[in-house]
């Protein structure tokens, strides 16, 4: 067992350089089996959100694992430079290349029992953390901590598939390298890059179109898919600018000798072209990975403080919807059902009115129904009501001349002057208020309530905006009978678990006749359980790539300090002083930092339209809450970046100077 036993040495012996290997997967795969315990959760499975709970913590654990399974590569490359150079030594003092793969074989299967048993623990305990939060998240739940042996073997079975993949790799390249190179596998030099004029321009020209596309997408059906493109651009523009532009850059600025030949831009400029092809990738990256970050948390403390907020846009506790004019024996049973569940009801506040429909308005004032394209956000929703019918809802109405019209426009500014109805122009006048039978949400479809005197105009109204058999045909209130609403709205006095199971037999009652039940205590927690895991999943990734990024810059650092340590040796031999040297390793961390910064100040920016894009389209966009989450959030991500260029310049410079 001679390799078990070099195995062992080299592992105990360079314990220090795995540690952090070792940490930084412990971690992920805690993170990793956090998901796969919550979504295993016996207690979570079995509520009446169980099933959304879990195909949100799916979501996280797809990402969770996507991050843990490249990260382990990117790790393992500046870890195996080391353990590849050891096994060269070996290979030249006569052990063969097989029994040097099996030294490899057995350090990762410590490192994967060592990573594993560390993770699993750390999940076990970061669970009883967790689930509070979680509960709190969701609107109050009182779901119970459980970590069952289906997760521990899924992913430990996960993690062992990734380190034996990654071994073979490893094994891969030693039989492909000669004994010399192996020797000299942790000390390789980088070529400088080819220039490539084009690809850096396509680069820059696809970054702009991603920021583009992001300015100019409106609130649409279509708003998801330009959010995925301006997305994809941006990723693949930011990749191309950092591995292409900003070397083809570098060359130019060399071939400035004015500029070129300073002493504070010489090694800065050079010793970054000798490198950019691999950082720029890394540095790229980093950029992409704290926008996301900065995406991730504003969706999630904005999805947060919205819903937090919704129970204050439903005008009334319980609001039943019936394309039918409820008996009095219905009528009877709500009351009844409220006495069951110990409540008090108000007064039945009831209107008959048009379905909200969204409706085009032409410029001379023409209805038409919305199509399904364009700027939904922008199309406003029409409800249609007798003035008879709002007298009897609110107990006052408004008077109307036989050539107008009434309209009460929630959140919107602008109020057409007239409107054709059945051909006939009317006079619109503004209604100053009406009580609201629909959310006043500050994002979603605008409504707009339109008041006429007589049925006749309200069937001529339906057939503006439905589509007619035949262009003659005469088409009424009841020959559509999906077309007009009837509402009663409730105000309840009583407990919140008293007024959700009201909700409930309300809801067994009519949905027999198609009525529909809308409860602001039941919605509200729906709503709080659905966007409160959201939230969780959000920020439990956003730590993720947080603590990712913070170590991929620390290996770079490492890994550059390693490289540029020789290089700055033989320049002090021949005159650069210490102090001349720390000023150059200062500009040229500087300048390496300074670029992913500014692509994430960038990036952040551009992110902002898209986001308030996609956020309006979902109907959850507050922009007194949104904004200020977003400058918030960017500004404290922009002070994590300082404080990891500040911690890893330090390593960096220790590195160089020993």
């Amino acid at each position: 067992m001679l390799s078990l036993r070099f195995a062992l040495q080299t592992l105990k012996k360079d314990f220090r350089h795995y540690a952090l290997f070792i940490f930084a997967n412990a971690f992920l795969l805690m993170v990793n089996a956090m998901f796969f315990a919550i979504r295993n959760n016996h207690s979570i499975a079995t509520s009446e959100y169980g099933k959304i709970i879990k195909a949100v913590m799916v979501l996280g654990l797809v990402l969770s694992l996507l991050v843990g399974a490249v990260f382990i590569f990117y790790a393992n490359s500046f870890v195996s430079g080391r353990r590849q150079r050891q096994i060269g030594t070996l290979s030249m003092l006569g052990m063969s290349r097989f029994q040097g793969f099996m030294v490899v074989v057995w350090q990762s299967l410590g490192l994967w029992f060592i990573t594993t048993v560390i993770g699993l623990a750390a999940s076990f305990g970061a669970l009883f953390i967790a689930f509070p939060v979680l509960n709190q998240l969701a609107g109050g739940q009182h779901y119970r901590v459980s970590f069952d042996w289906n997760t521990v073997v899924t992913v430990g079975l996960i993690y062992a598939a990734l380190f034996f993949l990654m071994t073979l790799i490893e094994g891969f390249k030693i039989g492909r390298t000669s004994l010399i190179n192996l020797t000299k596998s942790d000390q390789r030099v980088a070529k400088e890059p080819k220039a490539k004029a084009f690809l850096g321009i396509t680069g820059f020209v696809i970054l702009i179109a991603g920021y583009w596309l992001a300015l100019t997408t409106k609130p649409s059906l279509n708003a998801l898919f330009s959010f995925i493109w301006a997305v994809g651009l941006v990723i693949v523009g930011t990749y191309l600018v950092m591995i292409v532009g900003i070397g083809w850059l570098l060359k130019r600025l060399r071939k400035n000798q004015k500029y070129y030949y300073q002493d504070k831009h010489f090694v800065p400029v050079s010793g970054l072209l000798f490198r950019v092809k691999n950082n720029g990738a890394g540095l790229a990256t980093v950029a992409l990975l704290f926008t996301t970050i900065v995406v991730a948390l504003t969706a999630a403390i904005s999805m947060q403080q919205v819903t937090s907020k919704f129970g204050q846009y439903l005008p009334y506790d319980t609001t039943i919807t019936s394309t039918q004019a409820l008996s009095q024996d219905q009528l009877n049973q709500v009351q009844q059902s409220a006495q069951q569940h110990n409540l008090t009801l108000s007064a039945s506040h009831e209107l008959e009115a048009t379905s909200a429909t969204l409706v085009n308005v032409s410029g001379q004032g023409k209805l038409s129904r919305f199509t399904g394209t364009g700027d939904i956000m922008s199309t406003p929703a029409f409800r249609a009501m007798t003035t008879a019918s709002l007298q009897k809802w609110q107990g006052k109405s408004v008077s109307l001349a036989s050539d107008e019209v009434g309209i009460y426009a929630a959140r919107q500014k602008k109020v057409p002057t007239q409107l054709q109805i059945g051909g006939k122009a009317y006079k619109v006048k503004t209604i100053g208020q009406l009580t609201s039978p629909d959310s006043t949400a500050p994002s979603g479809p605008s409504y707009y309530y339109l008041v006429v005197n007589q049925q006749s105009q309200l069937d001529a109204f339906l057939k503006d905006i439905q589509v007619p058999a035949t262009a003659d045909e005469q088409v009424g209130a009841s020959a559509m009978p999906d077309a007009v609403n009837y509402i009663y709205a409730y105000d309840v006095k009583g407990t919140k678990n008293n007024e959700i199971s009201f909700s409930k037999d309300l809801t067994k009652i009519f949905q027999q006749t198609g009525g529909q039940v809308m409860d602001r205590a039941d919605a509200v927690q729906s709503i709080e359980t659905v966007f409160g895991s959201l939230v969780f999943v959000g920020v439990l990734t956003a730590v993720v790539l947080t603590f990712t990024t913070v170590l991929i810059v620390y290996y770079k650092q490492v890994a550059e300090g390693m490289v540029d340590r020789q290089n700055f040796k033989k320049m002090q031999r021949i005159g650069l002083s210490l102090a001349e040297t720390k000023q150059m390793i200062n500009r040229q961390i500087r300048l390496l930092f300074g670029l992913p910064l500014l692509l994430l100040v960038l990036n952040a920016f551009f992110a902002f339209p898209i986001l308030k894009t996609v956020f309006k389209t979902l109907g959850l966009f507050d922009p007194t809450i949104f904004i200020s989450v977003m400058v918030t959030v960017t500004v404290i991500v922009i002070l994590i970046y300082l404080v990891i260029y500040w911690l890893t310049s330090k390593r960096y410079q220790q590195i160089v100077n020993q």
